[in-house]
């Protein structure tokens, strides 16, 4: 259950610029300023949490703690984790996959249920190279959604990166094999110059008297 301190205006006054500067953030990033959004979303998450004594409600008085719902996520959790999400969706954007990865896991964490933060957290998953990961999360998300085009153009990235990574295994075996290919013509080439030495006569120089 939240945890409110502030009167009901004051409470009010601190969600309300929160949200500002949310709605702020949400237009920059829609005019591609994604450094600049990720300021007000920045902002935006100091007036919320400020709010809220506990960030994740889950564990407050869910129904049943081994099968939390929807329902047992505060909105003010649900706020946090689509500012948390639209966060790492800036930092997809400016490549900054930590980053990435942090703010969705955050947002997924915030609200299990929010489907946008685990897409993202896969998305980061797949750019690290964490592809167990990012399949797992791809796979519950596709059990709502199995023809979204989203979801196939990561599978399609998976595949693109493993294709990679495999043609790279490929090219590191070959260079392996090699380096020891060519250790082993030089040790034969240098038994073999060893050998002509030692089949070579030896030159008798008779004594002069």
């Amino acid at each position: 259950m939240t945890t409110i301190t502030e009167t009901s205006s004051e409470y009010e006054s601190k969600y309300a610029s929160g949200m500002a500067h949310k709605n702020a953030g949400n237009q920059l990033f829609k005019d591609e300023e994604f450094a600049k959004a990720l300021k007000e979303y920045y902002h935006a998450l100091l007036y919320l949490r400020g709010l809220n004594a506990n960030p994740m409600d889950l564990a407050s008085a869910p129904r049943d703690p081994e099968k939390p719902t929807e329902e047992d996520v505060s909105d003010l959790d649900k706020d946090l984790s689509v500012i948390q999400t639209n966060m790492a969706a800036c930092h997809l954007r400016l490549d900054r996959i930590d980053r990435v990865v942090a703010c969705a896991d955050a947002a997924h964490k915030a609200n299990p249920f929010n489907k946008k933060a685990k897409f993202k957290l896969a998305q980061g998953y797949i750019r690290q190279g964490w592809i167990p990961k990012a399949e797992k999360l791809l796979d519950e998300l596709e059990k709502d959604s199995p023809r979204d085009a989203a979801f196939a153009a990561e599978r399609k990235l998976i595949a693109s990166k493993e294709k990679e990574a495999e043609a790279k295994q490929r090219s590191e075996m070959r260079g392996m094999f090699d380096r020891a290919n060519n250790k082993l013509a030089a040790a034969e080439a240098a038994a073999a110059d060893e050998t002509k030495a030692d089949e070579q006569p030896a030159v008798i120089r008779k004594k002069t008297t």
